[in-house]
């Protein structure tokens, strides 16, 4: 997932550290109650803050950190959070990360923003990897010439070997949409094999696809409606979209943050995501 285009005075932000307002939680200030007691921004205060560099303001809560509010934005389709210091002097466009877990909270709340109709995705032509009845499953997008798609492959089947309950079904995609790429692409859904991606992936021949399926255009459609631009992607059970060859640990990890899904639709195409 590509991320969204920052603010374009972001490099020139400060840093709250300097602010009066990050000395405002003492035993004399908000630290001897609740914050909100003392502070408020609402919607329209945040978007008259942030104007013209956003399309729209979501929403606004407190953040993980104190003295800051979370605002989640969107700007051409994209939608993340930035921050609001209590003074609503500054603006921080950065990533908070919690030192304790070492977890990105902002690349989990985009996560989170940027979620879609896992249902409303296709899967005809996909290669599942895993049993097809698994409760958890992750929809890959692929291309057969990219060496992180190959090695997130192999994670994939080690995955699956020692969690049932999980598989990835497997969408060849041309990311490129060049013919060579389109051709073996083709292949592989023809085959319909586990062999067959192990095989493209090897860098082995293919046999011709001649088996007339129309799921790899109907991938690449899919691919530009989601705006994926990266191989390999996944998207998770509970429609957020995951870029990236990530380590087995993660990928079990984001998976338990999400529930079961049991709406796929073989075949089903629906309207971009809102």
């Amino acid at each position: 997932m590509k991320r969204p285009l920052t603010f374009a005075l972001a490099a020139a932000l400060p840093i709250l550290a300097a602010s009066p307002a990050a000395h405002a939680f003492t035993a004399a200030g908000c630290g001897a109650g609740v914050c909100t007691d003392c502070h408020s921004l609402t919607i329209e205060e945040a978007r008259k803050i942030l104007s013209p560099n956003i399309d729209n303001v979501l929403s606004v809560q407190t953040s993980p950190v104190k003295g800051l509010w979370e605002v989640d934005v969107e700007k051409g389709g994209q939608r993340w959070p930035v921050y609001i210091d209590f003074s609503k002097k500054y603006v921080v466009a950065g990533q908070i990360f919690e030192v304790s877990t070492r977890s990105n909270l902002t690349g989990s709340r985009m996560l989170s923003l940027n979620r879609i109709d896992v249902s409303r995705v296709p899967l005809e032509g996909a290669i599942v990897v895993g049993k097809p009845d698994a409760k958890r499953r992750i929809i890959v997008f692929d291309d057969p010439n990219c060496r992180f798609c190959a090695k997130l492959h192999e994670t994939e089947k080690a995955i699956v070997a020692k969690n049932a309950g999980v598989a990835f079904y497997v969408k060849p995609f041309p990311r490129n949409k060049d013919p060579e790429t389109y051709a073996k692409s083709l292949s592989i859904v023809c085959a319909g094999t586990v062999q067959a991606l192990d095989n493209a992936f090897a860098g082995k021949p293919l046999p011709k696809g001649d088996c007339g399926s129309k799921a790899v255009q109907e991938t690449i459609r899919t691919a530009d409606r989601l705006k994926i631009r990266s191989t390999p992607t996944m998207i998770f059970p509970d429609g957020r979209i995951v870029p990236g060859a990530l380590d087995a640990e993660t990928i079990l990890s984001l998976l338990k943050e999400a529930p079961p899904h049991g709406g796929m639709r073989k075949g089903t195409q629906g309207p971009p995501p809102e």
